[in-house]
């Protein structure tokens, strides 16, 4: 009787210690823990980038819609959006002013001081070679 209390007592313990082991090894979630600390880029899926973006009111000089120009553009980390003044969610002068300040600035750091130099030349390409270019 003695040998089946002992071979009880550390049947229990065995399992008790497996438990609390495999409650240990799963990382804690948002759901599971508040406090939880979570690596946003690795739970982004692969292929998905954020882009900065410039604001603009007007699409002029933006070839929006131009393929090449929208690909040079998101190989240097940002896009252009156009926001229509006066329309729900478009940003106020000074707000887009501070937010495009903010872009610029990151972009001289990630893509030379140049960059702008390099937009306007391909500007310039991508206009003759999609015929958007008249003159």
């Amino acid at each position: 009787m003695y040998m089946l209390r002992i071979a009880i007592i550390i049947f229990i313990s065995v399992v008790a210690i497996e438990s609390t082991y495999a409650q240990e090894t799963i990382p804690p979630t948002s759901t599971t823990d508040t406090k939880a600390k979570i690596k946003k880029k690795k739970e982004r899926p692969k292929g998905k980038r954020h882009y900065m973006s410039i604001i603009k009111t007007h699409t002029r000089n933006t070839l929006y819609g131009n393929k090449c120009f929208e690909d040079f553009t998101r190989q240097l980390g940002f896009t252009y959006e156009i926001h229509v003044t006066g329309q729900p969610g478009s940003l106020n002068g000074f707000s887009r002013f501070w937010h495009n300040a903010g872009t610029k600035t990151a972009l001289v750091f990630t893509a030379w001081p140049w960059w702008k130099l390099r937009v306007n030349k391909r500007y310039k390409e991508c206009r003759k070679s999609s015929g958007d270019f008249v003159g």
